[in-house]
């Protein structure tokens, strides 16, 4: 008797721990595959906001002018097109968004900061402008943006160039022409090149407010009456056989 209930004992206790390690390895993979699945949605939103970038500088708080595209070593501010206003907010469909590294309240429990995209709801900021930040990704160990200068060709911790800079009061329209994108976190480190886009603004100004109401497009691409305004090119020369 006392054989079988050492048997039986032994039977349950490893069962039992066999139940927890699987438990445990269920959980992990739970939890990673939430990580992976955050990861994935801030790599869209950054590629998504990167692909609508266009040369729009906005006006500050202090009558003086942001440029299209601000950035050093840890932070990225920059204008978008395409952003859709599902809310009605009082703005156009341009939007002003920056990348950035903060920390959440609960900090303690988790290593590494929270990366914020934060945007402001007009583009032209009055004094009492702020932005509105939105958390992405929690466990932020390192962020890091480069800038690649199209005449130099070299990548730069920050943009606009120091040697290039416009005078003060004056716009800075010029953009790199790739942004290097690193981010680590406990699971690894992931780093991107993002060409961008060179869209031009079409009767932009900086003095219409923020209403941001500009349409963009590339350059190169005439529309139809911009080809029918050419003087009457369309018209066919010389005898039809």
């Amino acid at each position: 008797m006392m054989v079988v209930l050492t048997i039986v004992s032994v039977i349950s206790v490893g069962s039992y721990a066999l139940m927890d390690t699987l438990n445990g390895t269920d959980r992990m993979l739970t939890e990673r595959a939430e990580q992976m699945r955050r990861l994935s949605m801030t790599m869209y939103r950054i590629e998504d906001d990167l692909r609508q970038l266009t040369a729009r500088p906005v006006k500050n708080a202090y009558s003086g002018f942001e440029p299209a595209l601000r950035g050093d070593v840890d932070e990225l501010e920059f204008t978008r097109l395409g952003a859709a206003n599902l809310t009605g907010e009082p703005r156009g469909e341009l939007l002003r968004l920056s990348y950035s590294l903060g920390f959440a309240e609960d900090s303690d429990e988790v290593e590494g900061g929270l990366l914020l995209r934060s945007r402001w709801r007009v583009l032209d900021r009055a004094p009492d402008t702020e932005p509105v930040p939105e958390p992405l990704l929690l466990g932020v160990q390192v962020l890091g943006f480069r800038y690649y200068e199209p005449e130099t060709k070299v990548w730069l911790a920050e943009w606009p160039p120091v040697e290039s800079r416009s005078v003060a009061g004056t716009a800075e329209t010029r953009l790199p022409a790739a942004v290097e994108f690193t981010l680590q976190t406990a699971a690894g480190e992931i780093r991107r090149v993002f060409p961008l886009n060179r869209y031009e603004m079409l009767g932009s100004s900086l003095s219409d407010g923020g209403s941001g109401g500009d349409v963009g497009r590339e350059p190169g691409s005439d529309t139809a009456e911009d080809r029918e305004g050419e003087g009457g090119g369309s018209e066919q020369t010389g005898d039809s056989q």
